[in-house]
C-alpha cells in the first residue's frame, strides 16, 4: 500500500464537497450523500498523511540526534554536521505535519 497522499486528499474533499453543494441544489440526496461520504474519506486521509509524516519526521530527528551523539563521541565533526541537519530536517517534518 502507498503511503497516503495530502494531494490526493484535498482533491477528495474538494469533489466530495461539490457533490454534496449540487446534490443538495438539485435535491438530489443520493448524490448529496456520496458527496459528503467522499469528502469525509478525504478527510481520513488527509490525518494519515499527517500522521505518516510527523512519524518520519520524529524517526529523522531522533535518528539524527543519536548519530550526531555517536560522531561527536568519535570526533567526526563532518558527519556529526550532516546529522544536525537531518535532526533539524525531522523537526521541520513533524512541525509541518503537526
Amino acid at each position: 500500500m502507498s503511503s497516503p497522499s495530502r494531494t490526493e486528499a484535498k482533491k477528495e474533499q474538494f469533489i466530495g464537497h461539490a457533490k454534496e453543494n449540487v446534490g443538495h441544489a438539485v435535491g438530489n440526496e443520493s448524490l448529496e450523500t456520496k458527496g459528503k461520504t467522499q469528502a469525509n474519506a478525504g478527510q481520513v486521509q488527509e490525518t494519515a498523511a499527517n500522521l505518516t509524516g510527523y512519524v518520519q519526521g520524529a524517526i529523522n530527528q531522533a535518528s539524527g540526534a543519536v548519530q550526531g551523539a555517536v560522531n561527536a563521541l568519535t570526533g567526526n565533526t563532518s558527519g556529526e554536521a550532516g546529522n544536525k541537519v537531518q535532526e533539524k530536517k525531522g523537526e521541520a517534518q513533524k512541525s509541518f505535519n503537526s
